[in-house]
């Protein structure tokens, strides 16, 4: 027996080290992992765990969703079509944009006065030539959650109905991950975006989620990782921190999401005291719990922001958009919480406000 087993020697500095791709025992343990997290996160979202492709955000998955499904599609369709809505975040709006470039068409849907999607509306603007519908869960900026259930409910009788595989439907659920179900099942997604850095994981870390039934070709191009949808080495060590922060947001949801619905409820009704003409942006009632997004008329968002900063409060600002015209009319403050944030911390944001 050897007592004192030789170090192992290390000779694969091009190739980088924890590199999923390697075939010896390190890499092989490496890839082991990968696979474990992907398993983790497919259970989850009640996906297959081939159905998982990592990315290395939010960002990125939008982009293979959109500009991944519209290549394809193209190979048979001369002016593919998607549809997105007025108040999606920029990484689906300006992707939108490229397609328009590439020689795609887009359709935008209005939001209503409470800055929800009507699913009529988007069935309505559906066509011959339309390959992909993309409407997120929620609204990082005002928390507004949309009806993507329905709407895929509407999507799937459509395709019944004309008997044809398009259009898919796609959602980014990033905001959504620590609060609502994501399983692509209840919410009849073909396509589904997740940013690990929502879900108190490390920036640099997210996935697609594909259905089974979807065809798409990649965006990224290289060492044909991620069954060839998305190369480049992955990330394993946020990969792992990603999957473990999802599991554990899902075994809290319920509780985490009562608590900051709480908070929420007194921050509005104390802010609605104080500032009597406050205007809160979005549906309560349709609303994530952890965000407030409110607009103090004749006062610039900009400047309560650099004050609150002074005071130890940090906050974004932004812009609230005409319901029917996209426009942007009124500055707006976004306040939102998560797992760390107290009671006190709101009562002294309060204050400072």
């Amino acid at each position: 027996m050897n007592l004192f087993p030789k170090k192992r020697i290390f000779l694969d500095y091009a190739g980088g080290k924890d590199n999923p791709s390697a075939i010896y025992a390190e890499g092989v343990e490496v890839k082991q992992k990968l696979e474990e997290a992907r398993t983790r996160i497919a259970r989850i979202l009640h996906a297959g765990s081939k159905d998982i492709i990592f990315t290395s955000g939010g960002t990125e998955a939008d982009n293979l969703a959109i500009l991944g499904v519209f290549e394809k599609a193209k190979e048979k369709i001369q002016k593919p079509h998607i549809i997105i809505s007025s108040v999606e975040h920029s990484a689906i709006s300006e992707t939108a944009k490229e397609v328009e470039r590439r020689g795609g068409e887009v359709t935008v849907i209005q939001v209503d006065e409470d800055g929800r999607i009507s699913p009529q509306e988007v069935l309505n603007a559906v066509k011959e030539n339309t390959i992909l519908i993309s409407i997120g869960l929620a609204n990082g900026e005002t928390g507004t959650v949309q009806p993507v259930s329905k709407i895929g409910r509407l999507v799937r009788e459509y395709r019944k109905e004309k008997n044809t595989v398009f259009p898919y439907l796609h959602t980014d659920a990033s905001q959504a991950t620590n609060f609502l179900d994501l399983s692509v099942e209840s919410l009849r997604v073909d396509l589904m975006t997740l940013d690990g850095s929502k879900v108190s994981g490390f920036h640099g870390s997210g996935c697609l989620v594909v259905r089974p039934n979807v065809n798409f070709l990649p965006i990224i191009f290289g060492g044909g990782q991620e069954r060839g949808l998305r190369s480049g080495t992955e990330n394993v060590f946020s990969i792992v921190n990603f999957a473990e922060a999802l599991v554990l947001a899902n075994k809290n949801r319920e509780k985490e999401s009562e608590r900051l619905n709480s908070l929420r409820k007194y921050f509005i009704e104390e802010i609605k005291k104080k500032i009597p003409n406050v205007v809160i942006n979005g549906a309560e009632e349709y609303a994530l719990p952890n965000i407030v997004n409110l607009s103090i008329p004749n006062i610039l968002a900009e400047l309560v922001a650099l004050k609150l900063d002074q005071k130890g409060i940090m906050v974004s600002v932004g812009s609230a958009c005409n319901s029917r015209k996209n426009i942007p009319d009124r500055e707006t403050i976004r306040f939102s919480f998560g797992k760390f944030t107290t009671k006190n911390e709101i009562v002294r944001a309060l204050k400072a406000l």
